[in-house]
C-alpha cells in the first residue's frame, strides 16, 4: 500500500513539475529577430541574444528584436542593462521612465507590460557602449502572481516528487532531505534567474564559448574553436536553440541540483543515514558549485557528468556488469569533451582494475577493454566531425600545449601570431606577468609541446615548483569569475567554512576509510590524484577544483559522522552507560 501511495505521489507530482515549468515558459517573454546596429554602422541581424557580446568600436548602437503574442501575459517585466540604454519604444508607446541606465544588472522595472506581451510586439532600444558587452536582457519579474504561482506549484512539485523517491528510512529522513533538496534548488534559481543570469556576463572565456557557438551554428568553421573542448560549445547552443537562454538556465539549474543529488545517494548508499545527511547538507550550501551555474561555463555541467560518473562506478564496482564499465567509458569520455581535467583518470583507473584483477588477468582485462569501447563510442563522433569541419581529426582540444608552455615556462601571458592573447587569472594574482609574442599560432600544438619542453630542460627545477599548482586548487587564488559577480562576497563566507570546517574534516573522513579498503575511498582517491597530475604538469587556479568538489564533500560527510558517533561513545562512557578503553572507543578507526 504504501509503495502503491508513494508510486501515485511521484507520477502526479512528475507531471505537475512538468505542467508548472511549461506554464513559466509559456508566460517568459522571447524574444525573437534580434538586430544590432553598432557603433561602426555594421548591423548584425539575427543575433543570437539581446547581448551583444563582440567587440566594437566605442559610441551609440540600436537594438530590436520582437516577443511573441501571448493570451495571458504578464503585466510587469524588468529590464537588465550592460553598458547604457538611453531610450526605448515599442509599436505605440514609448517608455519615458526609461531615460539614461547603465550597467543596471539588477534590472529596471517596467509596469503595465500585459498590453505589449498580447500582441507581436516590436521593440525598439538606443543605447551607448564602452565597446565590450552591451544590450539588455527583458526579464521575468517573479513577483508577478501569474508567474509566482506557476513557480510555487512547480516546487510543490518537486517537493512531492523528491519525498515520494529518495532512498530513506522513515518519514522524518525523507522529510529533513526533501527540504534540504528544496533549498539547494531555490539558491541555484537564485543565482541563475535572480542574482546573475549567465546572459549578462558574455565575456572572456564565456563570450569566447557563445561566439564559438554562434559561428560554428552558422557553418563557419575554423580550427580555434577548439581551442576549448567543443562539447560545451555545442551543448550551450543546442540548447539555446530549442529554448533560448530560458531554458539553457532552467538546465544549468537542473544540472547544479543533480551535483546535490547524486552526492546524497552516494553518501546514504556508502556511509549511512547520518553521512547521508550531513553530505546533502554541505553540498547543498556548496556556494561555487551553485555560483558557476551563473556562468556561461563548461564547469557546471561538467560537475555534473563527473559526479553522475562517480556513482556509475561505485554502482558499478557492485554489481560488476560490464553495462556499468561500458557506461561509464561513456560518461568519462562525454566529460572530457565539455573539461579535460579527469583525463589522468582514464589510464589511472584502468590500471586500479588490472591490479584489482591481477589474480584473474582475463576478467580485468576484459572490464578495461568494455572501458575503452564506452570511451570510442564517443571519441569516434567527434574525430569524424572535426575531420569533416576542420580537415584534420582532433582527439581532444588544442589547448593542452599552450597550459603545458604556461605552467612551465617563464612566460604567462602568451600572444600567438594571429593575435590572440591568454593569460590564465591565476597568474594575475601571483605577479607573474612576463609577456612573449610567439611566431606560431596557439593551436600549433607540436610547436608549443616543443617549447613547453625546452623550458623543462632549461630548467629542471620546474618540475618541482609545478607541485605549487596542487596548493592553489585550495587557496591562494579567488574563484574566477566568480569573484567579478555579486556573489563574490558569499564566495568569500564560504572559503573560511571550507578551509577551516569542511577541508579538516574531510581528511579525517579520508584517513577513516582509507584503512577499511572501501571503493569509494579507492575511486575518490584515483580521481583527486588525477586532478593533481594534471595541475602539476599543466597549471592550476581555484575554478579547477569545483567540478572534483563531490569526492571532498562526501569525505567531509563522514568524517563529520565518524566525530559524532565518536562522541556519543564518549558521552555514554562518561554517564557509566558503557564500559572500556576510553582511548581505544574514542580514536579506534
Amino acid at each position: 500500500m504504501i509503495k502503491r501511495t508513494l508510486f501515485f505521489l511521484s507520477s502526479a507530482s512528475l507531471i505537475g513539475m512538468v505542467a508548472g515549468l511549461a506554464w513559466i515558459f509559456y508566460l517568459s517573454p522571447r524574444p525573437y529577430d534580434i538586430s544590432f546596429i553598432q557603433p561602426d554602422m555594421k548591423i548584425f541581424n539575427k543575433a543570437p541574444a539581446t547581448m551583444n557580446h563582440r567587440g566594437t568600436s566605442e559610441g551609440l548602437y540600436w537594438l530590436s528584436f520582437k516577443t511573441p503574442a501571448r493570451t495571458f501575459a504578464l503585466n510587469k517585466l524588468i529590464l537588465r542593462t550592460r553598458n547604457c540604454i538611453h531610450s526605448l519604444s515599442t509599436d505605440n508607446k514609448e517608455w519615458s521612465e526609461i531615460s539614461k541606465s547603465c550597467d543596471n544588472k539588477k534590472g529596471l522595472s517596467l509596469e503595465n507590460t500585459g498590453q505589449e506581451l498580447a500582441k507581436d510586439t516590436q521593440w525598439h532600444f538606443a543605447g551607448s557602449t564602452r565597446g565590450d558587452l552591451h544590450g539588455v536582457i527583458l526579464d521575468k519579474d517573479w513577483s508577478e502572481p501569474k508567474l509566482a504561482a506557476g513557480l510555487l506549484f512547480f516546487l510543490l512539485s518537486l517537493a512531492l516528487f523528491i519525498f515520494a523517491v529518495i532512498p530513506a528510512d522513515d518519514s522524518v529522513e525523507r522529510g529533513f532531505v526533501t527540504f534540504i533538496l528544496i533549498g539547494a534548488f531555490l539558491l541555484r534559481f537564485w543565482f541563475v534567474f535572480i542574482i546573475s543570469p549567465p546572459e549578462l556576463s558574455l565575456f572572456s572565456d564565456m563570450g569566447a564559448y557563445f561566439q564559438r557557438a554562434w559561428e560554428i551554428s552558422r557553418h563557419s568553421f575554423n580550427v580555434n574553436q577548439l581551442f576549448q573542448p567543443v562539447g560545451f560549445t555545442l551543448w550551450s547552443q543546442q540548447i539555446r536553440d530549442l529554448g533560448g537562454f530560458e531554458l539553457f538556465n532552467w538546465t544549468q539549474v537542473f544540472l547544479s541540483w543533480g551535483i546535490v543529488l547524486f552526492i546524497y545517494l552516494m553518501a546514504r548508499e556508502r556511509f549511512g543515514r547520518l553521512a547521508g545527511a550531513v553530505a546533502v547538507l554541505f553540498a547543498a550550501i556548496h556556494i561555487p558549485q551553485a555560483a558557476m551555474a551563473s556562468m556561461h561555463l563548461a564547469e557546471n555541467i561538467y560537475g555534473f557528468f563527473l559526479t553522475m560518473s562517480l556513482w556509475v562506478i561505485l554502482r558499478t564496482l557492485k554489481t560488476e556488469k560490464l553495462s556499468g564499465y561500458f557506461l561509464t567509458g561513456i560518461l568519462l569520455m562525454l566529460s572530457f569533451y565539455f573539461k579535460g581535467n579527469h583525463a589522468f583518470f582514464i589510464p589511472i583507473f584502468s590500471l586500479w582494475l588490472l591490479y584489482q584483477h591481477r589474480q584473474n588477468f582475463f576478467k580485468g582485462s576484459l572490464k578495461v577493454l568494455v572501458l575503452g569501447l564506452g570511451c570510442m563510442l564517443v571519441a569516434a563522433p567527434h574525430l569524424a566531425w572535426t575531420q569533416m569541419n576542420y580537415g584534420k581529426a582532433f582527439l581532444g582540444p588544442t589547448a593542452g600545449a599552450l597550459n603545458f608552455v604556461e605552467g612551465k615556462c617563464p612566460s604567462k601571458d602568451n600572444q600567438d601570431s594571429q593575435g590572440n592573447r591568454w593569460m590564465s587569472p591565476l597568474f594575475h594574482v601571483t605577479g607573474e606577468k612576463t609577456f612573449k609574442q610567439w611566431p606560431r599560432p596557439f593551436t600549433d600544438q607540436n610547436y608549443f609541446w616543443k617549447e613547453g619542453f625546452k623550458c623543462v630542460a632549461a630548467e629542471p627545477m620546474v618540475l618541482g615548483t609545478s607541485l605549487r599548482y596542487i596548493y592553489y586548487l585550495f587557496g591562494g587564488n579567488m574563484l574566477w569569475p566568480i569573484g567579478e559577480t555579486p556573489m563574490r562576497s558569499l564566495f568569500l563566507e564560504w572559503e573560511k567554512f571550507f578551509l577551516f570546517a569542511l577541508l579538516p574534516f574531510t581528511l579525517v573522513g579520508a584517513l577513516v576509510y582509507a584503512r577499511r579498503k572501501d571503493d569509494f575511498s579507492e575511486v575518490a582517491a584515483l580521481l583527486m590524484l588525477s586532478l593533481f597530475l594534471t595541475v602539476w604538469f599543466f597549471k592550476s587556479e581555484n575554478r579547477l577544483r569545483v567540478p572534483f568538489d563531490a569526492v571532498l564533500i562526501i569525505w567531509s560527510a563522514v568524517g563529520y559522522a565518524w566525530a559524532l558517533e565518536k562522541l556519543k561513545v564518549l558521552a555514554r562512557l562518561m554517564r557509566g552507560e558503557a564500559s572500556g578503553d576510553l582511548w581505544d572507543a574514542i580514536f579506534r578507526f
